[in-house]
C-alpha cells in the first residue's frame, strides 16, 4: 500500500468519524459557566420578600415567574460576586440587552433556594 492509498484510507475514516460525531453531538452543546449558573438559579425555589416583589412589578414584570424566566438571559458578574461566602454564595446578576428591563440583582444561592437580597434598577419606584 503506497502513501496515497493510506492517505485516502485515513481521510475516509476521519471524515466518516467526523460525520458520526456531528450527528451524535448535534443536539448537545457546550454551555459556559454563566449559562449554567443562571439556569441553575432559574430552576431553584425563589424566596422573594414583598419589597422586592414591589420592585419587580415596578420594572414591568406582571408575575415572579416572568422575572425568573428573564434571569435565564442575564449574566453573572463574577468579579463582584462573593461565591465562597458562607452559608450561601452571593451572586451579582446583571440584565442582558434582550431583557425587558435594566436591573442588577444581588442573589444568595443557598443550595435548593435562591434568596433575592436586593434589586438596583433605573426605574423609579415607591417601594418600602
Amino acid at each position: 500500500m503506497n502513501f496515497k492509498q493510506r492517505l485516502k484510507f485515513y481521510l475516509f475514516g476521519f471524515l466518516l468519524g467526523m460525520m458520526v460525531l456531528a450527528t451524535v453531538l448535534n443536539k448537545k452543546g457546550c454551555k459556559g459557566v454563566n449559562t449554567l449558573k443562571t439556569e441553575e438559579l432559574s430552576y431553584q425555589t425563589w424566596n422573594i420578600t414583598e419589597p422586592m416583589r414591589c420592585k419587580i412589578r415596578c420594572m414591568g414584570f406582571a408575575a415572579d415567574s416572568l422575572f425568573i424566566q428573564d434571569i435565564r438571559n442575564a449574566t453573572v458578574n463574577y468579579s463582584e460576586s462573593d461565591i465562597h461566602a458562607t452559608p450561601c454564595g452571593k451572586y451579582v446578576i446583571e440584565s442582558s440587552a434582550k431583557s425587558a428591563a435594566s436591573y442588577t440583582l444581588l442573589v444568595a444561592d443557598c443550595g435548593t433556594a435562591a434568596n433575592l437580597l436586593d434589586i438596583k434598577t433605573n426605574t423609579p419606584c415607591d417601594c418600602k
